[in-house]
């Protein structure tokens, strides 16, 4: 198995209670820079693996394959973490590599731990409130859009699926013992604690 582990933004007491006693099981636990090993070393003996920023996409996804297959074949054996500074599933290197590791080794299950990721990080440093719709982006065009409060899902589906979005993913109470999550056809009303998540097929 292996478990993509948040760290948070980079103060230590920003990291979750799950995340530290995820470091803590893990057989081993991979990292991709020293920010994220020295927050892990309270709680595990982290390898930075090496994932260089450069242009030459050949040389990029032969990196990227060395580096999943050596995780790949700790997870294998046990259960292995990789660990992030913010979230693993927001402009995350944990994204690609676990994108790797499911094309060249499907056999592996993946799992992560939420953290506190860039948004929630600045609101709190910046001491602004995010009260109405903003926009988040790393200047790739817009694949996806998360819509709060969805509680009629399926009038929120139609009217992104008029702008390209085709793929729908409906969570409602996450994250708790009354979770709920709805992939495929979609219920007219939802919970007031439901989020949709609309997606453009790559």
């Amino acid at each position: 198995m292996l478990i993509g582990i948040s760290l948070g933004p980079g103060d230590p007491e920003l990291m979750t209670f799950k995340a530290a006693a995820a470091l803590k099981r893990c057989d081993s636990v991979f990292v991709p820079g020293e920010m994220a090993a020295e927050l892990a070393q309270p709680y595990s003996a982290p390898q930075i693996l090496e994932f260089p920023m450069i242009e030459d996409k050949d040389e990029l996804e032969r990196i990227w394959q060395k580096n999943a297959d050596t995780v790949a074949a700790s997870a294998a054996g046990g259960t292995a973490g990789f660990a992030c500074i913010g979230d693993v599933n927001t402009f995350s290197t944990f994204s690609h590599l676990k994108r790797v590791i499911e094309q060249s080794h499907p056999e592996i299950e993946v799992e992560t731990i939420p953290g506190v990721g860039v948004v929630p990080a600045l609101a709190a440093r910046f001491g602004v409130a995010l009260e109405k719709s903003f926009e988040v982006s790393d200047g790739s065009p817009v694949e996806s859009v998360i819509r709060m409060k969805a509680t009629r899902p399926r009038k929120l589906a139609e009217e992104l699926g008029v702008r390209g979005f085709d793929e729908f993913i409906l969570g409602t109470r996450l994250c708790t013992s009354q979770e709920k999550i709805i992939r495929g056809e979609l219920p007219e009303r939802s919970d007031y604690f439901s989020v949709l998540l609309a997606r453009r097929r790559r």
